[in-house]
């Protein structure tokens, strides 16, 4: 049996790795490096890589500052905020939800579904797929919604919106149908005249159900 080559290895998780990123690693793993050590330099790298978040989600910070990278459910070289730096967003996020759903005739508890379960109200989710945001938008989607940040709150929870109005009215605002299609795409809810016989899909429209029935409870308390 071949036994593979630890640098060989390394040198293409950090070429999957960069190929993610905006800006080159300049690392690799040379014969003469240990494991460790080549692995300590990439994750310095993807460190320093990590964008910039405004200061204001630290108190007393009077910069910019990174935020450290967390390994999550998504592959990101993005934050996975606390959640308490999650709860000082809340306001910003909550104010963009209203504001978007009563421009696009949604109801902002659907809204709020939909971001719990795209992205647990994690601003910079990023999807092995490549979904960003709050409400993981698709980079061709987010364009053609005039999105031209997908991680900026204000800008995807309009594209969302924007995107889950347009889905609403397109089968007859049947709910179902629509969270289907805002997961798995119009033309696969066409395809299959329903709900299609995706696992995933199918489970998430419940999942958004279910936490669109809990929040309209709490909204009725």
């Amino acid at each position: 049996m071949n036994i593979p080559n630890i640098s060989d290895l390394l040198n293409q998780k950090i070429a999957e790795i960069e190929a993610r990123l905006p800006v080159k690693l300049n690392i690799s793993a040379a014969g003469d490096q240990d494991f460790e050590n080549a692995l300590n330099e990439a994750s310095s790298a993807l460190e320093s890589a990590a964008p910039l978040i405004g200061s204001e989600f630290f108190t007393g910070s009077a910069s910019k500052t990174r935020y450290p990278l967390v390994s999550g459910s998504y592959e990101s070289v993005y934050p996975r905020l606390s959640q308490t730096q999650i709860q000082e967003l809340m306001p910003r996020i909550e104010a963009a939800i209203e504001s978007c759903s009563s421009q696009y005739g949604v109801d902002p508890q659907l809204v709020r579904a939909v971001i719990k379960q795209e992205s647990g109200f994690q601003p910079f989710a990023l999807s092995t797929s490549g979904a960003m945001g709050l409400m993981q938008l698709m980079p061709g989607t987010a364009a053609g919604l005039g999105v031209t940040d997908a991680y900026n709150i204000e800008q995807n929870i309009k594209g969302g919106t924007q995107y889950l109005c347009y889905q609403l009215k397109a089968f007859d605002g049947d709910l179902r149908l629509a969270l289907a299609a805002y997961n798995a795409g119009p033309n696969a809810v066409r395809k299959y005249s329903g709900i299609p016989p995706y696992a995933q899909t199918q489970s998430y429209v419940e999942k958004v159900l279910n936490s669109y029935d809990m929040y309209r409870s709490l909204g009725d308390n």
